[in-house]
């Protein structure tokens, strides 16, 4: 999984990997500015976490890592 993220264009909330932690972090993303608010304990957990999300506000559920191949 790369970025699981909800977006407007211009903000983003979804769950990010990086390459030094093993757990996908919570993050708010506006401009090239990314904040973790905190972690899951799964992938599988964050992938579900922002599939719920989006269904509870309406958003779009965009999935990176399938556009990456990864």
């Amino acid at each position: 999984m790369a970025n699981t993220k909800l977006t407007d264009g211009k903000i983003s909330v979804g769950a990010y990997m990086f390459p030094d932690r093993k757990k996908p972090c919570l993050c708010y993303e506006e401009g090239n500015q990314i904040t973790v608010y905190g972690h899951f304990n799964t992938r599988a957990g964050a992938n579900e976490f922002m599939r719920k999300l989006g269904q509870l506000v309406g958003a779009e559920f965009i999935d990176r890592g399938a556009e990456d191949g990864k």
